[in-house]
């Protein structure tokens, strides 16, 4: 919340108090062992477990496709939700009645094909521009507050607004003991001012102040020189037996964006809580201005949802179409260049035909004998007879017999 009340050494209450403790954790790291193996002719693929490799030597073109599909999938479901939980993401936008401010994150335009915005119990209109907003230099407007509180020892208060640079804020504050009275510029700085981690060094404004029945108020005056959220607190670190009672009016001399150029808007009301805001064409990034009229709160707070309404054509396009085009034609690459084409050899060739003609026997000892035929330095050398020229025919079982 915008308004809150706390104390330095502990939680706050409200909407905005601080809060103490810490969250450990710890990282540990895994130290991954590479390893090495053969795959065919002495090639080598060295990967680590961790995670497929597409190009190590040795892998067959299925193990490639595989590890291709593996490292698309992964992509696409990482950036997914990247872009879900992190680009697009729903967001709180804190705020004050008679605030007019910028939506901290604007949504993707290319993502986005509107956004919703919602309170259940504040008025707003909320104006779409195209690229940043300027501040009219000539367009201004007063507010007025009045608060009355108490507060103990040790203790704060604060009230936050939202104000663009040249903006006034007047304090006439009368507490009834001394308070600070301090102006933190920021969400970072107002965590930190909360939670007891800097007291000077976060604050753009500082004074203690101090009025009895018999004088004027304290009043000061701070010029804003940057556009933030400007946090007033009070704050009570004086020891006493009671809590300072303090009556604070408040005055903002507000500068405006110049919404004249707007390229739509939409409201709110108390019935119905919702509107879209539709995105156009636009030539530079879309931001979104709130206009806070009313609220329920009786401090004045306000908090309205933010929600991208999705191009659910570009996540198809992007998420699913995409990546199938690519890894298809990773895939057809990987099969061209990796995958290995059979040899044919002559003898593979030969012993293929099933009908073809052999070498008669004469045709084959002709070749036999030429082959065993060598030279060398002390003539021809030449192969032993057969062996039918070298015997005659045995003889036949009648002329054996009669032997």
């Amino acid at each position: 919340m915008v308004h809150g009340t706390g104390s330095f050494g502990g939680g706050g209450g409200g909407g905005g108090g601080g809060f103490s403790g810490s969250v450990g954790f710890s990282t540990t790291i895994f130290a991954h062992n590479h390893y090495s193996r053969s795959r065919g002719h002495g090639e080598e693929c060295d990967c680590s477990w961790i995670c497929v490799c597409l190009f190590c030597r040795g892998q067959s073109f299925k193990v490639r496709i595989f590890g291709l599909w593996v490292w698309l999938v992964a992509i696409v479901i990482t950036s997914s939700l990247i872009t879900l939980f992190h680009v697009n993401k729903s967001q709180t936008v804190e705020a004050t009645v008679t605030d007019m401010r910028k939506v901290p994150m604007s949504p993707s335009k290319t993502f986005c094909n509107a956004v919703s915005l919602s309170s259940s119990r504040s008025s707003f209109t909320a104006f779409l521009v195209d690229g940043d907003p300027i501040a009219d230099s000539q367009d201004s407007r007063t507010d007025i507050f009045t608060k009355k509180t108490a507060i103990a020892y040790n203790n704060y208060e604060y009230w936050g607004f939202y104000l663009l640079k040249n903006s006034l804020i007047e304090i006439s504050a009368c507490p009834d003991t001394s308070l600070d009275f301090a102006i933190v510029r920021g969400k970072e700085d107002f965590e930190n001012f909360k939670n007891g981690d800097c007291t000077y060094s976060c604050t753009v404004f500082r004074k203690t102040t101090y009025c009895n029945r018999h004088s004027e108020p304290e009043k000061y005056h701070y010029k804003v020189t940057q556009e933030d959220e400007h946090y007033l607190f009070f704050s009570n670190r004086f020891i006493q037996p009671f809590p300072t009672y303090l009556e604070v009016n408040i005055t903002l001399v507000r500068y405006l964006y110049d919404l004249n150029n707007y390229v739509s808007k939409c409201s709110n009301s108390q019935t119905f809580s919702k509107c879209t805001l539709e995105f156009p064409s636009l030539h530079s990034h879309p931001s979104i201005v709130l206009n806070v009229t009313s609220s329920s709160n009786l401090e004045g707070d306000a908090e309205i949802e933010v929600e991208c309404v999705s191009r659910k054509w570009v996540y198809v396009m992007i998420f699913f179409i995409l990546p199938l085009v690519l890894g298809g034609l990773g895939t057809i690459l990987i099969i061209r260049k990796y995958r290995k084409k059979p040899e044919h050899t002559a003898t593979s060739t030969a012993s293929s035909s099933p009908f073809s003609t052999l070498p008669s026997i004469q045709e084959d000892r002709g070749t036999t004998e030429s082959r065993t035929r060598t030279s060398s330095g002390y003539g021809a050398v030449t192969s032993p007879p057969n062996y039918e020229t070298a015997t005659e025919n045995p003889p036949s079982y009648e002329d054996a017999m009669k032997k």
